[in-house]
C-alpha cells in the first residue's frame, strides 16, 4: 500500500454546520491504494468527452500550480492540477489543496475531496473532488476556481485562481435519472424518502430527504442489478444546512440496465427492509 495514496475530505468553513465536518475531516482520513477520480484522468480510460483541458498556471509565494483538467459529473467537479513548490517549502504527499469553486457565480460546494500524489522532489499532482448541492443545467459553466485552503486548517494568503469554461453538454446526454419517491424506515424509527437515483459513467448517486433534520451519516444501501450483481453506497453527506436533504455516491459505477433494486442495509450488510424497485 502507497503511502502517497492518502485521501481526505472537508467541508467549506462558510457553511455554519462546517465545524462539525472539519471533526468528520480528522476521522476520514483513509490510506487507499484506489482513489477513484484520480484514474478517471488517466489516458487508458475513455473519459475524454467528459474533460475540459485546462492547462493554466499561475504562481504565488508558495509555488506554481497548474490546472489541467476538469472533469464535470452529477453535482461534482473533478479537477487535476500539477504543483512546484519553491525551493524551500516544506511540503509533502501528506498536504492538501480545498480548491473553492464558484459555477456560474454562486457556491454550491458542500463537501471537498482531495489527494495529493508525489510524481518527483520537484513536483506533485493534487486532484480534487467537489460535491456540489446542485449544478446548473447549462451545457457550458463559468467555473471561478480558487486553491485557497491549506489541509483544511488555514486559508492560503495568496490563493491560485482560475477562471474556467467547462462543458457538461456530453454528461447531459448521457446521464440516467431513475425517479423513484419512496420511503424507507431505518432502525430509528426515522423515515427518508429516497428522491431519485442519477447515474453517468463516472458515478452513481442516490439521493434522499428527511422531513426533520437527520444528523446519522452512516446509512448504507445497496443497488441490485437483474442479474444478482450489487454495489454498496457508504457514508452519506448533507446537501443543505438543515440536514433534511442528502447524497450518498458511488464513483465508477454506471447503471447502463433498465430496471434495478435499491435496498437500504446495516453496515454489516444484512438487509434493512424491502427492495425498491427502480427503473422500467
Amino acid at each position: 500500500m502507497s503511502n502517497d495514496m492518502l485521501f481526505v475530505e472537508s467541508q467549506p468553513k462558510e457553511n455554519r454546520w462546517q465545524k462539525i465536518w472539519f471533526i468528520v475531516v480528522l476521522l476520514l482520513l483513509i490510506v487507499t491504494c484506489v482513489i477513484v477520480y484520480y484514474f478517471l484522468f488517466k489516458e487508458d480510460l475513455n473519459f475524454e468527452d467528459y474533460k475540459t483541458v485546462v492547462d493554466m498556471t499561475t504562481e504565488n509565494g508558495l509555488g506554481r500550480l497548474t490546472l489541467n483538467e476538469i472533469i464535470i459529473d452529477d453535482n461534482q467537479i473533478l479537477l487535476n492540477a500539477t504543483f512546484k513548490p519553491v525551493k524551500d517549502l516544506n511540503f509533502d504527499h501528506q498536504i492538501f489543496f480545498f480548491p473553492q469553486v464558484f459555477v456560474n457565480g454562486k457556491e454550491f460546494t458542500v463537501r471537498n475531496g482531495g489527494q495529493t500524489i508525489q510524481q518527483s522532489d520537484k513536483s506533485y499532482t493534487i486532484y480534487s473532488s467537489v460535491k456540489l448541492s446542485e449544478l446548473p443545467e447549462d451545457k457550458i459553466l463559468n467555473l471561478d476556481i480558487r486553491y485557497n485552503d491549506w489541509n483544511g486548517e488555514k486559508k492560503i494568503d495568496e490563493p491560485w485562481e482560475f477562471q474556467v469554461e467547462a462543458t457538461q453538454e456530453r454528461l447531459q446526454e448521457d446521464k440516467k435519472v431513475f425517479p423513484v419517491e419512496k420511503k424507507v424506515k431505518l432502525l430509528d424509527g426515522q423515515e427518508i424518502t429516497i428522491e431519485k437515483v442519477v447515474s453517468t459513467p463516472i458515478s452513481t448517486t442516490i439521493y434522499f430527504r428527511s422531513e426533520n433534520s437527520l444528523l446519522n451519516k452512516a446509512l448504507h444501501f445497496k443497488i441490485q442489478s437483474a442479474t444478482g450483481e450489487s454495489w454498496p453506497f457508504n457514508v452519506a453527506y448533507p446537501l443543505n444546512e438543515e440536514y433534511t436533504k442528502w447524497g450518498v455516491r458511488t464513483d465508477a459505477l454506471y447503471l447502463t440496465g433498465k430496471s434495478y433494486e435499491l435496498i437500504p442495509i446495516a453496515a454489516n450488510g444484512s438487509e434493512l427492509g424491502s427492495a425498491i424497485k427502480i427503473g422500467d
